[in-house]
C-alpha cells in the first residue's frame, strides 16, 4: 500500500513536469538545500531552446512589478501541510448541507482547496481590504518565526494569524497590499472553472494596481469590465469631491466564459399577440461596417403585402415576388448600402410571418421588423440602482441582528446581481474575504427565488473584534462568529418566507477550521528522525478520526461537501464518503474479515492508518484480499 502525501499540491513540481513533457532535455537532477537529490530545470538549456524569444536581463520590456513580487509569486506555488478540521457543533445540518464555512488564513485555505476544487468553482466574488490607510492586511513573511514577527509588528493572535495595519505612513504602503493580494489571486485562478468569472470590489486606493495585477494573473484579454457601482448617493468627502462610487473589476477565466444577461424588472411591451408581449426591432443592421460590399449574402429583398395587416400594424411578407407585394431593401445610411442582420437561407426563411414582418415607416415606405420578446438585457457598466447602496447592506444586518455588528457590509442585492451575472443554477461560489458573509446570504436568497442549487464556500480569517465594539459586547469575539451567526439567521428567515417552496432549500453549512497537519513531523521527514526519537504513532494525539478523514478527502480530491456515513463493522468505525467512492477506517487492529467485507463493496479508494495493521506481514494479506475481491480499488495508508 502506498502512503498518501497529506499535503497540498506542489505547483512548482507540477510545472517542472509540464516542462519535462515539452523539453525533457532541460530537466536534470541536482541537490536541494537539504542535500536531497531532486529534479530541476537547466535554464541554460531551456534558454537555448527558446533563444529567439528570451528577453535578456536588463532589457527593457513592458511589465508591472514591485518589491518582493518574485518571492510572493513563488509563495503561491509552494505546498502546505496544513489541513481543515471539521467542527460539527458550530455547523448547521452538517450531514446534508453542500455549503462550507472555512476559518483560517485564506492563502493557506486556497492552497488546501486547490487540488480538490481545481477548475470547479464557477464564480468568485471577493471584497478585499481597500488599503485605505487603516486596513489590516495579511503579512506572508513566513521566513520570520512567530516570536520574531510578534516582536517586530505586535500583530499576531493566539492562533498565529498574522495581520498588520497598513498605514499610509508605511514606506511599503502599496507594496505590502500587492504582496498580500497577488499570491491569493494566483491560487484562486487555479480554482476557477474554464467558464468561470471573478468579481472584485475595490475603490480608488488600489483600483489601478489591482487591474494591472489581474491583467497579469487572468490575462488582459479576459478583462470584461471595470464597472462603477454607485453605493453612496450622497457621497463621501474626499478632498473636495463627494465620492459616490466604488468599482467592481470583472475578469473571466478563458474564452469559454461569458457574462449572463440580467432580467429587466417590470419590463413594458408596446405590442401583444397570442404568445404574449413584444417590442419591435428593425431587422436592418445599422452598423455601416457591414454593407452590401463585404456582406453580399445579407443583402436581398423582402416583399411586403400592404393589404394584409394585423391589429399591431404588422404586414405579411414573402421572400419571393408576388402580385400586390412591394419590394423592400435595407435602407441606405450616409450613402452606404446597409444589410439585414439575418441571411436569406437561414433565420429569415424559418421565421417568416412568425417573428419577422413588414411595417410602415414614418416616411411612407416600409421596413422589416422582428418581434423582440426578451425580458433580459446586458448589465450596464454603471450600477446605479438604488438597492446597491451601502445602506441596504446595513439594513440587511439590522433586520437579522437588530444592530449593525459589522462596518460597511455590502448590500446583498449587489452580490445577488453578481451571482446573476456570473453563476448558473448549480454553481460553486467562492468568497475568500467573506467578512459578514453577505455572499452566503445572497446565494441562499437567490436559490429561494429561482429554485437554484448554488453552493457557497466562505473563507474568513478569525480576526478579533475590537473589545470596545458592539459586536464584542454582544459576544461575537471574532468576525467569523458574526458571519456564521448571520448565515444561521438569514437561512431561517429565507426558509420561513419561502414556505412550502423552501422545504428543500439548503441553508446549512459545514464549519471547517484551518490547522496544522494531523500528522507528526516524522510523517513528512522520516529521514530526520532516529530510532530513539521516532514517535510511536505518526498521527497527533489530539486529532479525531473525522479530522483524519477530511485531510484524506483533500488529498484524494474529494469535495468537502461530500456525503459522509459512519458504520460499525466488527466493532470498528468505518467511514463511507459519497457511497463507496471512499471507504476509510482509522482504528487499530483491523481484522482480515473486516477488510474482506470492505473489499466486497468494491470502493474506489480505501484508506487506513499504518498502525491499523496488526503486523507488517498482514499488509500482504490485505492486498491479496483486495486483489481477489476488488482489484481496481486504490489502496492507501497514512
Amino acid at each position: 500500500m502506498d502512503k498518501l502525501k497529506m499535503q497540498s499540491l506542489d505547483v512548482t513540481g507540477s510545472n517542472i513536469d509540464k516542462i519535462a513533457q515539452l523539453f525533457p532535455q532541460c530537466v536534470t537532477e541536482h541537490k536541494d538545500k537539504d542535500g536531497k537529490t531532486v529534479l530541476g530545470i537547466d535554464f541554460e538549456k531551456l534558454r537555448e531552446e527558446l533563444s529567439a524569444d528570451v528577453i535578456d536581463d536588463g532589457e527593457e520590456r513592458y511589465q508591472f512589478t514591485w518589491p518582493d513580487k518574485k518571492p510572493h509569486a513563488h509563495l503561491a506555488n509552494t505546498p502546505t501541510n496544513k489541513t481543515l478540521r471539521p467542527c460539527r457543533e458550530e455547523s448547521v445540518d452538517f450531514d446534508h448541507t453542500q455549503n462550507l464555512y472555512i476559518e483560517g488564513d485564506n492563502l493557506d485555505v486556497l492552497k488546501v482547496l486547490r487540488e480538490t476544487y481545481l477548475g470547479k468553482v464557477k464564480m468568485i466574488y471577493i471584497d478585499p481590504p481597500y488599503n485605505t490607510g487603516n486596513d489590516f492586511v495579511y503579512n506572508d513573511d513566513f521566513s520570520q518565526s512567530a516570536a520574531d514577527y510578534q516582536e517586530n509588528s505586535g500583530q499576531i493572535d493566539e492562533e498565529g494569524n498574522r495581520l498588520v495595519q497598513n498605514t499610509e505612513s508605511n514606506g511599503r504602503f502599496h507594496t505590502d497590499w500587492l504582496n498580500m493580494i497577488y499570491p491569493r489571486l494566483k491560487v484562486a485562478k487555479d480554482l476557477l472553472a474554464d467558464d468561470g468569472v471573478i468579481f472584485i470590489s475595490i475603490d480608488d486606493n488600489e483600483q489601478a494596481n489591482l487591474k494591472k495585477v489581474c491583467d497579469e494573473v487572468f490575462g488582459q484579454s479576459n478583462f470584461k469590465s471595470n464597472s462603477i457601482i454607485i453605493n453612496n448617493r450622497g457621497g463621501r468627502d474626499y478632498g473636495g469631491i463627494a465620492q459616490q462610487h466604488d468599482y467592481i473589476l470583472i475578469y473571466t477565466k478563458s474564452i469559454f466564459s461569458h457574462i449572463n444577461l440580467v432580467e429587466e424588472k417590470d419590463k413594458q411591451f408596446q405590442y401583444y399577440d397570442a404568445k404574449g408581449g413584444f417590442n419591435l426591432m428593425e431587422l436592418r443592421n445599422r452598423n455601416v461596417k457591414f454593407n452590401d460590399k463585404n456582406r453580399p449574402n445579407l443583402f436581398y429583398p423582402f416583399y411586403v403585402n400592404p393589404n394584409n395587416v394585423d391589429a399591431n400594424g404588422l404586414m405579411e411578407i414573402s421572400l419571393e415576388p408576388q402580385n400586390g407585394f412591394i419590394e423592400v431593401f435595407p435602407a441606405k445610411s450616409n450613402g452606404i448600402q446597409t444589410v439585414w442582420r439575418w441571411g436569406k437561407e437561414e433565420k429569415a426563411r424559418k421565421n417568416l410571418n412568425i417573428e419577422i414582418f413588414g411595417k410602415a415607416n414614418q416616411n411612407g415606405g416600409f421596413m422589416i421588423v422582428q418581434k423582440y420578446r426578451k425580458t433580459s438585457k446586458m448589465q450596464r457598466s454603471v450600477w446605479d440602482e438604488k438597492e446597491f447602496v451601502n445602506e441596504r447592506g446595513t439594513e440587511a444586518m439590522k433586520e437579522l441582528f437588530e444592530k449593525t455588528y459589522f462596518d460597511y457590509p455590502k448590500s446583498p442585492f449587489t452580490i445577488k446581481r453578481v451571482l446573476e451575472l456570473g453563476s448558473s443554477s448549480d454553481s460553486i461560489i467562492l468568497d475568500f474575504f467573506s467578512g459578514s458573509a453577505t455572499t452566503a446570504h445572497a446565494v441562499m436568497q437567490l436559490n429561494a427565488e429561482d429554485g437554484g442549487r448554488r453552493k457557497f464556500i466562505m473563507v474568513q480569517l478569525p480576526e478579533k473584534t475590537d473589545e470596545k465594539s458592539e459586536a464584542y459586547k454582544a459576544g461575537y469575539k471574532t468576525i467569523c462568529e458574526i458571519g456564521k451567526e448571520r448565515i444561521r439567521r438569514a437561512g431561517r428567515k429565507i426558509k420561513e418566507e419561502a414556505g412550502l417552496q423552501g422545504q428543500d432549500l439548503d441553508t446549512g453549512f459545514r464549519v471547517l477550521k484551518l490547522d496544522t497537519s494531523n500528522m507528526q513531523d516524522v510523517y513528512y521527514t522520516p529521514w530526520e528522525f532516529t530510532k530513539k526519537n521516532l514517535f510511536p504513532d505518526n498521527v497527533k494525539g489530539d486529532r479525531s478520526a473525522e479530522d483524519l478523514l477530511f485531510q484524506v478527502m483533500l488529498d484524494l480530491g474529494v469535495e468537502l461537501s461530500a456525503t459522509i456515513e459512519q458504520r460499525t463493522m466488527d466493532g470498528k468505525q468505518v467511514f463511507f464518503v459519497n457511497g463507496t467512492h471512499l471507504v476509510a477506517c482509522f482504528d487499530s487492529g483491523i481484522a482480515e474479515d473486516t477488510i474482506k467485507e470492505i473489499a466486497k463493496l468494491k470502493p474506489r479508494y480505501f484508506v487506513m492508518r499504518d498502525s491499523s495493521l496488526p503486523s507488517d506481514s498482514m499488509a500482504d494479506n490485505f492486498d491479496q484480499l483486495f486483489d481477489t475481491y476488488s482489484r481496481d480499488t486504490i489502496r492507501r495508508i497514512i
